[in-house]
């Protein structure tokens, strides 16, 4: 083989490579909100008893994060330690996730948010909520996430359609070949709390 052959083969293999990398974080990301989609929705479950029978639904936050802690270990072998999920041996990432959560009540979901966020490298957390207009079929939920490297990530905008239970983990694990990006991404489940 000449040098060109080689060339164009290593050329090829790395082009592989790339694809081969963003194929796995697509898969990542996908499972990722799968897995916090399911956790959310049985943590939205957690409504204050005695409130729900006066008409005013509420959500018991301890009792929440619990039901979401308990599923993030069924679902996904994902283990709670402070603000993060630390993987287990069949995770779907191999770095820990770090979250936020926040909740919108009975008496502001029909009110606009914005929710700022910043990613320090190793954790993130809330900068700011900003409630904003009224709106009758219900508020619009915008999230921003700034980065480490001060890089804004806007989420897609949701319309919030009751007292909503808000989770943003950001994954930011290392690629399977060292020179390669991290896998680094925001992703959010937005979930009614149930009456």
């Amino acid at each position: 083989m000449n040098i060109l052959s080689i060339s164009a083969l290593l050329f090829f293999l790395l082009i592989g490579v790339f694809v081969v990398d963003a194929d796995l974080a697509m898969q990542k990301k996908t499972e990722i909100k799968t897995l916090l989609e399911l956790s959310n929705h049985h943590a939205t479950f957690a409504v204050d008893p005695v409130l729900k029978n006066e008409g005013v639904i509420d959500l018991m936050e301890k009792e929440a994060l619990a039901r979401f802690d308990k599923r993030m270990l069924e679902n996904g072998g994902y283990r709670r330690e402070g603000n993060k999920y630390l993987p287990g041996k069949h995770s779907v990432t191999t770095d820990s996730l770090s979250f936020a959560r926040h909740y919108i009540d009975f008496l502001s979901w029909r009110n606009d948010h914005q929710l700022f966020l910043r990613f320090d490298g190793s954790d993130v957390s809330f900068d700011r909520v900003v409630a904003g207009a009224r709106r009758q079929a219900g508020g619009l939920l915008q999230i921003t996430v700034v980065t480490e490297k001060g890089e804004e990530l806007r989420l897609a905008p949701k319309t919030m359609v009751g007292p909503s239970h808000i989770v943003i983990a950001y994954v930011n694990e290392r690629p399977f070949v060292p020179i390669l990006p991290a896998h680094a991404f925001p992703v959010v489940s937005v979930e009614e709390v149930k009456w």
